[in-house]
């Protein structure tokens, strides 16, 4: 078992390495890129300077072209990404971006091939006026007439990246309600010590990793919306999701995403022992009913210990998942080895889900943007900080479904992450009945004009304490 999970670490660690190095050239090569234009404009073509600017370039997009038949950046909404990573920018760049959202560039290929001359023939094509490309059909086909056999440049595409089509909201909230359905399911059969459903249980969770595979904000979204009189089950739902979100996000495998979605949703299941009043008291526990709340993992992991199709991975996780290693871990055993990483994972998203919910004896709850502080304050404390760093870049500060008040007045509904984590993709609200999905406007937070930000964020609102229905916009 050590050295399984010694492996199983080892994996997604790399995983998640590798993408961070993938994503580190990509912005390196976009800084060069822009080098070579500004040298453009202040050197000859044959200058020294402007070649070696050139030739780092050519350097590093030969390192992208590895096992590739070409190195694709794409400029959506004021980001940049390189195949379907986003690259973090520097506000310094935002000219540069404005400068190809003015010549209609929404992407650019570099091809093997590639030489400095080619890309000093790029840079003076880009540095001429948007006005000159009309006559030859746009930028793209001047690219063509220029000869630049080994750089490819596409017209801008309005990219939807609203919340997802109103079909896809409805399979998503479907979705959601029947695997809340199921966990009841599955809790009244170990309360009653009858067989649990494995295979319908594996059915909704292999359904939940396709819809999150097809679109991860879709199902991500439903989670900001907390259950209040349905916690318990939501609970699991939801940490279920948010596990499977971050096994995609490290890249891990299909079968092992799914595997995560089982032990997501089974975390908690040996709180069929712990009585209903004590799980929603709204007091403190007393000294023997935190002693029957901490008996939960060793309860669940009998639970699931013997039941045929179910992976033992889910028994490993619902034992091990409050083993954060500092004063409040439980069950507490000495000398024990380091959580496998499926529990790792399983233990943030529960964190995170349990630092934001709605119970039914107090609906308001701790804002996405301060639970995820809370987890950044605990990493390397209770939380593995290579997880926890990926779970911040993948749901970002502000998640999916979360409420913005703007510098300029107006509200938006968080539906996408950016390569900034202050600066989310955002649904501008203004009759806030749930028509603004099909009608509204959504802009990147990251838009530009003249080198400035259109829109900053000012804090969020807590949609209950503003009585804003958010089912409206994802079910």
């Amino acid at each position: 078992m050590p050295d399984a999970q010694a492996d199983d670490r080892g994996e997604s660690r790399q995983s998640f390495f590798v993408k961070q190095q993938l994503i580190g050239s990509a912005k390196t090569a976009f800084q060069q890129a822009a080098a070579v234009l500004k040298n453009s404009l202040l050197y000859p073509e044959a200058h020294p300077f402007l070649l070696a600017t050139a030739e780092k370039l050519v350097g590093t997009i030969g390192h992208l072209l590895v096992g590739r038949t070409e190195a694709a950046f794409y400029l959506v909404g004021g980001e940049l990404f390189f195949e379907t990573l986003s690259v973090p920018l520097d506000q310094s760049l935002a000219l540069l971006m404005e400068q190809f959202a003015g010549r209609e560039v929404g992407g650019i290929s570099f091809k093997p091939g590639l030489t400095a001359k080619d890309l000093i023939k790029f840079a003076a094509l880009m540095n001429r006026e948007p006005e000159s490309f009309r006559v030859q059909g746009g930028i793209s086909q001047a690219s063509s007439q220029e000869g630049l056999e080994h750089i490819e440049l596409h017209r801008a595409q309005l990219m939807n990246r609203t919340i997802v089509s109103v079909e896809t909201k409805q399979g998503a909230s479907a979705l959601f309600m029947d695997a809340v359905s199921m966990v009841k399911e599955l809790v009244q059969a170990v309360h009653l010590d009858k067989a649990i459903n494995a295979r319908k249980m594996n059915t909704v969770v292999q359904t939940m990793v396709d819809s999150v595979l097809e679109n991860r904000d879709a199902l991500m979204g439903l989670t900001s919306i907390k259950m209040y009189d349905e916690y318990t089950f939501a609970h699991s739902v939801n940490a279920s999701i948010l596990a499977i979100s971050l096994g995609t996000y490290l890249s891990f495998d299909k079968p092992r995403v799914a595997a995560l979605g089982v032990a997501g949703l089974l975390h908690d299941i040996g709180k069929v022992s712990v009585p209903i009043e004590i799980i929603n008291k709204p007091d403190k526990l007393s000294e023997e009913e935190w002693e029957l709340i901490k008996r939960h993992p060793v309860e669940g992991a009998l639970a699931l210990s013997d039941i045929p199709g179910v992976t033992k991975l889910a028994m490993i996780a619902a034992f091990e998942h409050h083993q954060h290693g500092d004063a409040r871990s439980y069950p507490w055993i000495d000398d024990r080895p380091q959580q496998h990483p499926f529990s790792q994972i399983v233990a943030i998203a529960d964190a995170y889900d349990a630092l934001t919910a709605a119970r039914v004896y107090f609906k308001s709850r701790m804002p996405p943007d301060q639970a995820m502080r809370t987890l950044i304050k605990k990493r390397g404390v209770a939380f593995e900080p290579a997880f926890v760093k990926a779970f911040v870049n993948m749901i970002g500060l502000f998640p999916v479904g979360t409420l913005l008040k703007l510098d300029t007045g107006e509200v938006g509904l968080v539906v996408h992450q950016t390569r900034d984590l202050m600066r989310p993709r955002i649904l501008l609200l203004g009759a806030f009945d749930g028509s603004e999905r099909e009608t509204g406007e959504e802009v990147s937070l990251l838009e530009t004009a003249g080198g400035r930000y259109k829109r900053s964020l000012l804090g969020s609102i807590d949609p209950y304490a503003a009585n804003i229905d958010l089912k409206k916009y994802f079910s």
